[in-house]
C-alpha cells in the first residue's frame, strides 16, 4: 500500500511540475521574454479554448443564432434587424440558383475575358482557362471561396441563355439581373447582392433567416457536404489537379480553432465584418451555426465555439 502511495505522489508531483512549466512558458512567451514558434502555438489553444467558456453574444457579432436541425427549432437567434455585409456568403445564394439551372455535369468553359474581371485582392481558386464541370466550379467556389470560380459559373448560365455576341461584363450583368428575380421568387428577400455573384461588394447585404435558409438547403446535396468537410479538397481536370485550402479554419487540425465535430460549411470576409457558417455534428445531432459581422477572423471562431460550450453542450 505504501508503495503505491509513493508512486501516486511521483505522479502527482510530476504532473505539478509539468503544469507549473507549461504555465511559466505561456506567460514568458505572452510577456515576449521569449517567443519559441511551439510555445506561441500552444498559447494559442489553451487561450482560444479558455475564453470561449462563456457566450458573449450579440457583442461578438450583429447576427447569431444557432438551428437545431433535427428538431427543426433555434435554440439560439440574435439580430434579427441587422442586414450584415454578405461577402462571400453570397456564393450560398449563386450556388443555389445555379442548381436550378444547369446539371452537375455540365461543362463550363472558362476563358481569360471573364477571369479580367474578377476583383483584385479577391479569393481565388486560381482557376485556368478551360473546361470543367459545373459540380467542380462549385467545389471551388465552396472551399476556397473562389471569386474566379463565381464569375466563371455566372458568365457560363448568362452565355447559355442570352447566346453569342456579348462581352463578359455583359453576360455577368444579365445574370445578377436574372439572380435578383430569383431570389425574390424564392423567398430570399431580405438579401440584395448587387452587381457581383462573388459577394466582392461593400453594399451586398443579406439577413439571418435567408443565410440559414439557403446554407440548409444547400447540406440536402451529398457532394456539399463532401467538399465543405474537408481541410483539404481535390479534384481532377483537363488542366491538371487543383488540390485547394478550406477558409474553414474550425477543419484544420493545426489551427487553435480546430473542431474534430465541426463539418464545415462557409466563411465571408469583407473589410472588417466576418461571417461563418458552420454545421456542427455531436452525439447523432447536427446544428447549423450562423455568425454575421464579427469584429475579427478570431471572434467569428470564439463566437461559435461559444455557442457549442454554452448552448449545444
Amino acid at each position: 500500500m505504501k508503495k503505491h502511495r509513493k508512486y501516486k505522489k511521483v505522479i502527482m508531483a510530476f504532473v505539478t511540475v509539468l503544469l507549473l512549466v507549461l504555465i511559466v512558458a505561456i506567460g514568458l512567451y505572452k510577456t515576449g521574454i521569449y517567443r519559441f514558434d511551439f510555445l506561441k502555438d500552444i498559447y494559442k489553444k489553451v487561450d482560444f479554448q479558455l475564453s470561449t467558456n462563456e457566450l458573449s453574444i450579440p457583442q461578438d457579432a450583429l447576427s447569431f443564432s444557432v438551428y437545431d436541425i433535427e428538431d427543426g427549432e433555434y435554440l439560439f437567434y440574435e439580430g434579427d434587424s441587422q442586414l450584415p455585409t454578405v461577402a462571400s456568403l453570397a456564393k450560398l445564394f449563386v450556388v443555389d440558383y445555379a442548381l436550378e439551372k444547369t446539371d452537375l455535369e455540365d461543362i463550363v468553359e472558362v476563358n481569360q475575358e471573364v477571369l479580367e474581371l474578377v476583383p483584385a485582392g479577391s479569393s481565388l481558386a486560381n482557376l485556368y482557362a478551360g473546361e470543367y464541370t459545373v459540380k467542380q466550379i462549385i467545389e471551388a467556389m465552396l472551399v476556397p471561396s473562389g471569386n474566379d470560380a463565381a464569375y466563371a459559373l455566372a458568365y457560363h448560365i448568362a452565355k447559355n441563355e442570352l447566346g453569342e455576341g456579348y462581352t463578359a461584363a455583359e453576360y455577368i450583368d444579365y445574370f445578377m439581373a436574372e439572380l435578383s428575380e430569383y431570389l425574390i421568387e424564392a423567398g430570399y428577400s431580405k438579401t440584395r447582392l448587387y452587381n457581383d455573384p462573388s459577394g466582392a461588394s461593400m453594399q451586398a447585404d443579406s439577413h439571418l433567416d435567408d443565410i440559414n435558409r439557403v446554407a440548409l438547403k444547400l447540406l440536402n446535396y451529398d457532394f456539399v457536404k463532401e467538399c465543405i468537410g474537408k481541410s483539404e479538397f481535390s479534384i481532377q481536370t483537363p488542366q491538371g489537379e487543383f488540390t485547394w485550402k478550406n477558409t474553414n479554419e474550425f477543419l484544420d487540425e493545426n489551427s487553435p480553432y480546430y473542431n474534430a465535430d465541426v463539418k464545415g460549411m462557409k466563411t465571408g470576409t469583407m473589410a472588417s465584418s466576418y461571417n461563418i457558417v458552420v454545421l456542427y455534428e455531436e452525439d447523432g445531432k447536427a446544428y447549423l451555426i450562423t455568425c454575421l459581422a464579427a469584429h475579427s477572423n478570431e471572434g467569428r471562431y470564439k463566437a461559435v465555439q461559444s455557442a457549442i460550450n454554452t448552448i449545444i453542450k
